[in-house]
């Protein structure tokens, strides 16, 4: 199923659930307080996931930076001035430069090892956003449940039918945004090797801080609603 989709049926439940459900008096129900129950758990995986999110970016930036000095060009493609100072003293440690093919050998070594260790705490940092992920659908679904089981009640007054309402927005609003903003993630790893350009980089860099699919004000609101700080 469509993951936006997914989200939404928690919506479509609570309305199928409530359409035509006329309660007032003294009923007790639990559907306000087990949804509110259900979000502010939900938020507080939101918010793992937030953090990871930006360990994330920081693990690209440094890819980023060990993959630009990687692709530097040598110092003696640099300019006419360098090559013609080099040519003009050929001394034993000149000479082993160039014969090594204008790099710097040990740098290298180390700036494919910086690649290498920042490519794989990327792929550890997809890994365990996948969990987070996963919580949050599992968190979906037990809304879904709740308000199927209170479907049918009578002792749902109109105050708690629209708290209900409430959490399950938040809910299926936020869930969709951060399985975009996780796909787009894992698509940016997924992409990166030894040969991707800087220009793309700078790209990546820049949509995994700007974060197109998340809107912060939905969920500073679901925080206030939730009291987490």
């Amino acid at each position: 199923m469509d993951d936006r989709k997914h989200s939404w049926c928690v919506l479509e439940e609570l309305n199928h659930g409530t359409s035509g459900m006329e309660g007032e008096g003294n009923f007790v129900s639990n559907l306000d307080d087990e949804m509110k129950e259900i979000l502010a758990e939900f938020m507080v995986v939101v918010v793992q996931f937030e953090e990871l999110v930006e360990v994330g970016r920081k693990y690209l930036i440094r890819f980023q930076q060990a993959l630009e000095v990687l692709q530097h060009p040598s110092i003696y493609e640099s300019s006419e001035l360098v090559r013609s100072i080099i040519k003009a003293n050929k001394t034993k440690r000149i000479n082993a430069y160039v014969e090594a093919g204008c790099i710097n050998a040990f740098n290298n070594t180390n700036n494919v090892s910086h690649l290498n260790t920042s490519l794989g705490d990327l792929r550890d940092f997809l890994t365990q956003a996948k969990i987070i992920i996963d919580k949050l659908e599992s968190l979906v679904d037990k809304a879904g449940n709740a308000l199927i089981m209170n479907q049918s009640s009578e002792q749902v007054v109109a105050s708690q039918k629209l708290d209900a309402a409430d959490c399950a927005s938040y809910i299926a609003v936020i869930y969709s945004m951060l399985k975009q903003d996780y796909t787009m993630q894992n698509n940016i790893v997924s992409s990166l090797n030894f040969t991707t350009s800087n220009g793309e980089l700078e790209s990546y860099c820049l949509m995994w801080m700007l974060r197109p699919f998340i809107n912060d004000g939905v969920i500073h609101q679901a925080l206030r609603y939730t009291s987490i700080r």
